[in-house]
């Protein structure tokens, strides 16, 4: 049977990987590993590679040569938002803090009856929820 073992990295395409480097360290706690990586001569897109140092998710944050200059769109088809896992609400509470504190824009927590959550934007407006699950009862 054809499987997976889970996500290898998450990849974005920003307007500005100065500016988006450091909301993702900044907000959601991810190091840049090492320094601008160019990535394939045929791609043009330089990349700086994170890491979430607790989760060890990767982030690669890429800044085209040749870029757009729109903005992330939820309502186009493709990517809606990423969604990290968080341990419960106590956690989630926690982040919401932590963002504040920051004067990182986030919204209320919100109740999905099966679910607790917190959206924030990053710079480029691409969609995150800090998402914990209610137990079952």
């Amino acid at each position: 049977m054809s499987t997976f073992t889970g996500i290898a990295h998450i990849a974005i395409v920003v307007h500005d990987m100065d500016a988006s480097v450091d909301w993702y360290r900044r907000a959601l706690g991810f190091e840049p590993d090492g320094g601008v990586r160019p990535g394939p001569v045929e791609v043009g897109h330089p990349r700086q590679i994170m890491h979430h140092p607790d989760s060890g998710l990767v982030l690669a944050v890429h800044e085209p040569l040749r870029r757009s200059g729109d903005m992330f769109d939820p309502s186009r088809t493709g990517l809606d938002h990423f969604s990290l896992a968080v341990s419960d609400r106590a956690a989630l509470d926690g982040w919401a803090r932590r963002l504040d504190g920051l004067g990182v824009p986030r919204s209320p927590v919100r109740d999905a009856g099966y679910a607790e959550f917190v959206s924030v934007a990053d710079p480029d407006g691409i969609a995150w929820e800090l998402w914990a699950t209610k137990p079952a009862r």
